[in-house]
């Protein structure tokens, strides 16, 4: 039996969204004659990002399409490289020649030889185990018959048609070698309802607003636990991001009955670097020490005159400025701009690393090495992210590259938490969410449980004046024992036990 589709089974229920992709001039098969053609040519290859987010918005609505492929193949999967330094690229920067070329395959049948081929049930049989079906794309080895989904990760429930009663493994799987049965159950924790509505988000990137007291960190384990447990993704492919170790370690003590990888953004960028070449990082006295090689300072009393350069190391390799703009616009750090490359050479020569370069060469070697990026974007195939608000430009931009073509990211934070200012980080990145992770869906945690509702009416009037903010609403889901008409100055030391608080 042909491990190609047979015309039974194409194009596959309507409820997948299948596409097809023809040859130049081709016509599109009859069950796609309503369906609209997108050419990708020479010039598309070459300016590749309009046709990539129209791409895009069609597979996460899983809206059939026909792609004329009207270039070679080859050239289409050619590996992209981008060898400008970061901090000249920004935020915004993206592989989209490899997005289109992950949304020209990734649910899609081909037919450019004339004769269906649903590549993703192949791989199924030759990797996982699976044969050929007729009445699905495979057989799995224990007598199922199961369709392989090439759309975006999550269930579809009454989506397929009543007397389809075949289950789904997802191409991520088949990537892996797995046939895992994709799992459609609602998410096991007992969870308000707007926490709920967010951890079952379906799929696609999701924005996930969370004020103070609102049970953010429930959600996030929430979410990796539904992930791994109820759809049953494989462990490899979903990666938690808290912002720093102690955030870690509360993810890891609640979730550690999973095989779940939680992660800071050092870590996971440390990860990056060492997938090149073995560097020991260094601490604040070994890059003092660096620098006095490179610039000399005078010696002022009372002052730390390389106090300014460690700030312009951050300015450059987290808010992803120039340089000599560094230089010109801070006026207290002269030679930085000569100094700079000079002090990342002598890193590179000693295997060094100091803590912002860890992001800062991990976004270069993203860019750079399309091997070692495959190998990162498996593991963030599924992508947690807390504390979003504080995420500066270089920590967007590497998240935006782990997360892959896909972007599949799940990030939770309150634009009205931004404290990181400084180094870049801005609300922007939320209120925006869907520029940088384009058909996101918004979620609001709009519950406070650590507050009277006399308290959130002050901090609710009081963060209004935000001029750069998400719209939200919050209600107090505390037992309040404050006064009717204003706050109470509570006792910093009392331990309130009447009031539980979902972190």
């Amino acid at each position: 039996m042909s491990s190609a589709p047979t015309a039974a089974r194409f194009p596959g229920p309507p409820a997948l969204g299948r596409d097809v992709v023809v040859g130049p001039d081709q016509p599109a098969p009859d069950a796609f004659r309503a369906a609209p053609r997108v050419r990708i040519d020479a010039d598309v290859l070459t300016h590749p990002t309009a046709t990539a987010s129209v791409l895009h918005d069609r597979w996460l609505r899983r809206l059939p399409t026909v792609i004329e492929l009207a270039v070679d193949n080859d050239a289409a999967r050619e590996p992209e490289t981008i060898e400008d330094p970061p901090y000249t690229l920004g935020a915004d920067v993206g592989l989209d020649r490899e997005r289109l070329h992950f949304l020209t395959w990734a649910n899609s049948y081909d037919l450019r030889s004339g004769e269906p081929r649903w590549w993703h049930g192949v791989l199924a049989c030759r990797r996982g185990g699976a044969t050929p079906s007729d009445r699905a794309d495979v057989t799995l080895p224990d007598g199922r018959d199961a369709w392989v989904d090439g759309g975006p990760r999550g269930p579809l429930g009454a989506a397929l048609p009543a007397d389809d009663d075949h289950p789904l493994v997802h191409r991520e799987s088949v990537g892996l070698g797995h046939l895992t049965v994709q799992g459609d159950a609602a998410p096991s924790e007992a969870l308000a309802a707007d926490q709920l509505t967010a951890v079952s988000h379906p799929h696609g990137p999701a924005r996930v607003i969370a004020p103070a007291g609102s049970g953010k960190t429930r959600v996030l384990t929430a979410r990796l636990r539904h992930l791994l447990q109820d759809r049953r993704v494989e462990p490899e492919l979903v990666t938690a991001v808290a912002y720093n170790t102690r955030a870690a370690a509360e993810l890891r003590e609640r979730t550690g009955d999973l095989r779940a990888s939680i992660r800071t953004l050092h870590s996971l960028a440390l990860w990056i670097c060492r997938l090149d070449e073995r560097r020991d990082v260094i601490q604040e006295r070994e890059v003092r020490s660096l620098l006095s090689e490179l610039i000399t300072t005078p010696r002022i009393p009372n002052q730390d005159p390389l106090a300014p350069y460690l700030d312009a190391l951050g300015e450059v390799r987290l808010a992803l400025r120039d340089p000599l703009e560094v230089e010109v616009t801070r006026g207290d750090v002269d030679g930085f701009a000569d100094a700079f490359p000079r002090y990342r050479e002598l890193l590179a020569d000693r295997r060094l690393l100091d803590f912002d370069e860890q992001i800062y060469r991990a976004i270069e070697l993203l860019l750079t090495r399309p091997d070692l990026r495959r190998t990162v974007q498996r593991v963030g195939t599924h992508l947690l992210v807390d504390e979003f608000q504080d995420l500066t430009p270089a920590f967007l931009l590497l998240v935006r590259l782990v997360a892959g073509p896909s972007a599949q990211v799940f990030a939770v934070g309150d634009d009205d938490q931004t404290i990181y200012s400084y180094a870049g980080a801005t609300p922007r990145y939320l209120v925006d969410f869907d520029r940088w992770f384009p058909g996101a869906t918004a979620h609001a945690l709009e519950v406070n449980y650590r507050c009277p509702e006399p308290v959130i009416d002050a901090a609710v009037h009081l963060l209004g004046h935000n001029r750069v903010r998400v719209p939200k609403t919050i209600r107090s889901g505390a037992a309040s024992d404050a006064a009717p008409d204003g706050p109470d100055v509570a006792d910093p030391d009392r331990e309130d036990r009447d009031v539980e608080v979902p972190r």
